[in-house]
């Protein structure tokens, strides 16, 4: 088949699993090529991207589905899912939900626009979304039936078209993974400040999605990097912390600690009910991987790997004056033993 009638919707990060309802949830990407005018029209939902799937353990039928966007910009939602049993209480004059009743949820930041969705694992029914990092794709989500309704001003009509998208395909969040407490009910996310002037082209950029780009700072800000932290149960973002340099995995402890990185070479804790940074140390080069906490006889012990990657040079570019090394390391830290 010619590469330029190559058409592709993917499934990138590993899904979530339910036992008892025996459900697989995975998230999908943006369709290729993005912008909807070269599938058939802006006007088609182009099922099944950018989407939750719901599906049998046993043979694979999809049980339910929700489409997070009508994705024109490479905004892929294929991120980690999060399942959680929690009472569900959003601002009441947001959604059509009795607020208080505990219900099995699926939540989290799942694609690159940064908006936090919650839905019922069970049947796929919407709950109530939240906003974290500038975004102009979405114009409103209902907050009755969870129909998602994208902004028409940057909807791409023809080629050589150019837009103002944020956040950037680069995220919003991409990857990098975030960590929910259950000492709090609370998740914690890295994300990013960032835009793009955005181009639907044939010609240079990302063949694959008729898309390039020119990234930069989210207007209002010059932090790059944040942390959000997030009520499982309200939506309420509890926290937040910004810097320069742009944010990357985290994870939650039992001692009230959210571990994490930077493309700067930062490590740091965060204490997790305020965000307060409680402990820090340059590893010389970005934080790339996902930091782990184990135990070895009775012993803990965190862990962390530096080095490259597209994500965190695609957004050190947007802070020229950080220039650490790219050094491929890894990093074990541990509390000193206990004295008799």
């Amino acid at each position: 088949m010619p590469f330029e009638e190559r058409l592709h919707v993917g499934a990138w990060m590993a899904p979530s699993y339910d036992p008892e309802l025996n459900l697989v949830y995975i998230g999908t990407s943006v369709t290729s090529p993005a912008p909807k005018f070269l599938l058939g029209g802006a006007e088609n939902k182009h099922l099944y991207h950018n989407s939750t799937l719901a599906l049998d353990g046993d043979t694979g039928e999809i049980r339910w589905y929700y489409q997070h966007l009508n994705d024109h910009w490479d905004l892929d939602h294929p991120f980690e899912r999060i399942l959680v049993d929690t009472a569900v209480a959003p601002d009441p004059a947001a959604v059509s939900i009795v607020p208080g009743e505990v219900r099995r949820v699926l939540t989290g930041i799942p694609g690159k626009t940064g908006v936090v969705y919650t839905l019922d694992r069970e049947t796929g029914e919407f709950l109530w979304a939240t906003p974290t990092v500038t975004q102009n794709v979405i114009s409103d989500i209902d907050g009755a039936t969870g129909e998602v309704s994208e902004n028409a001003e940057v909807v791409f009509s023809s080629l050589g078209q150019e837009v103002l998208a944020c956040p950037t395909w680069i995220g919003g969040k991409d990857w990098e993974a975030g960590a929910y407490s259950p000492l709090t009910n609370t998740m914690y996310f890295p994300l990013r400040n960032v835009c793009a002037r955005m181009l639907a082209t044939r010609e240079g950029g990302l063949a694959i999605y008729a898309l390039a780009v020119r990234n930069q700072i989210a207007p209002g800000t010059d932090q790059v990097g944040t942390v959000q932290a997030i009520s499982a149960e309200t939506g309420e973002i509890t926290w937040v912390y910004e810097q320069r340099a742009v944010t990357t995995s985290l994870v939650a402890t039992g001692g009230g600690l959210i571990l994490g990185g930077d493309g700067n070479g930062r490590f740091r804790a965060l204490d997790h009910e305020t965000g307060e940074v409680l402990w820090e140390i340059n590893l010389g080069s970005p934080i790339t991987g996902f930091p782990i906490t184990y135990a070895v006889d009775g012993r803990q012990y965190v862990a962390i790997s530096t080095g490259t990657a597209a994500t965190v040079s695609g957004h050190m570019l947007l802070t020229p004056e950080l220039r650490p090394s790219v050094g491929n390391n890894l990093f074990v830290f541990a509390l000193p033993d206990e004295q008799p």
